[in-house]
Order: C-alpha cells, then sequence, then structure tokens
C-alpha cells in the first residue's frame, strides 16, 4: 500500500480526503516518481569517494546501494531540461523515459512514446502491462517545455498529467 501522488504542475503532492490521506495499492506512483523524483542534478555515482556531498536522491545510496539499475535518477527531467525539442531530442527523451522505467520491467511489460506536439510541447505515453493482468494502464505526460514543467491539460476530453488510463475505463489520478 503506498500514498496516492499526483503530479499538479507545482511538483508532487498527496492526496487528502476528508479524513486522511488517500492509498493506493497498485504501482501507479511509480513512472512519476521515476522520471520526476528530483534527482535531476546528478545520477548516483557508482563510487564514490570519501568525504565529497552527493546531489543525488539520498534514498538510492541508502535503500538501492547494490543496485543502480532500480535507482531513481530521474534521467527524464534532466533529458527535457537539456535538450531541445526535436527529432534527435524526442529520441533522447524516449531513450530516457525507457531507462527510468527499467527496473519495472521486472514485473510489467513497457511500451512507451513520445511525440512532440507542438514548438514547446511533448507528450509521454507509457502503456503499462503487468504480467498476469489482462488490464494495460496508460500513464500520459505533457511537458511544456516554455514553462519548463509538466502541465495539466486535455487530449480530446482525457485530462492528462499523470492522468492513468485501463480498458476498463475506470480512470483515477495517479
Amino acid at each position: 500500500m503506498d500514498l496516492k501522488l499526483i503530479e499538479t504542475g507545482n511538483g508532487g503532492d498527496l492526496v487528502k480526503t476528508k479524513k486522511d490521506l488517500q492509498v493506493i495499492e497498485g504501482f501507479e506512483n511509480m513512472p512519476y516518481l521515476a522520471m520526476f523524483g528530483g534527482n535531476v542534478d546528478d545520477s548516483t555515482p557508482v563510487t564514490r569517494a570519501d568525504n565529497t556531498q552527493a546531489f543525488d536522491w539520498w534514498g538510492n545510496k541508502l535503500f538501492m546501494s547494490e543496485e543502480p539499475v532500480q535507482q531513481f535518477n530521474s534521467l527524464t527531467e534532466r533529458t527535457l531540461h537539456q535538450v531541445a525539442l526535436n527529432s534527435f531530442g524526442r529520441v533522447q527523451i524516449e531513450n530516457a523515459v525507457k531507462k527510468d522505467l527499467e527496473f519495472m520491467k521486472a514485473f510489467a511489460e513497457l511500451d512507451v512514446s513520445v511525440s512532440i506536439e507542438s514548438d514547446d510541447r511533448l507528450l509521454i505515453n507509457i502503456g503499462i502491462q503487468q504480467p498476469d493482468n489482462i488490464q494495460n494502464k496508460d500513464f500520459v505526460f505533457i511537458w511544456d517545455a516554455t514553462q519548463g514543467q509538466l502541465i495539466d491539460e486535455e487530449i480530446g476530453n482525457a485530462p492528462t498529467l499523470g492522468r492513468v488510463f485501463d480498458d476498463t475505463f475506470d480512470d483515477t489520478f495517479v
């Protein structure tokens, strides 16, 4: 069980109900945390000299020091800030998304697509299906390069910003 986390355009926020914080049972927080977990400046080094300051996420060393593949390094967010939104940049961003989500391959099938929607807008679509589940979930994120952040917008009648769509049409925020 995990606390439900949503992107509100101002960083991740927990969802509060009338009396408590809302919880989730699945892996809905994972794509957002892996891609936008706040470790934008540096990836966790494989080896670190004594008495040096690291600017990576502290949890990588504490919880996953022996498993670099599972460390959260927000390569996606870093790449979004560094590359131009052109065909070459799109490929770099898509590769960063795949690298950030690589740890999920152990328990889910992933389908990642990145498309340039306009001069300053990028759409990240992530399809996730657990092997023992016939239900597929699509996570959609829109990056606004002018604002340098995720934005909340509608595509057709479907709102985005970490919105998850599953094949039962029972979509919920993640």
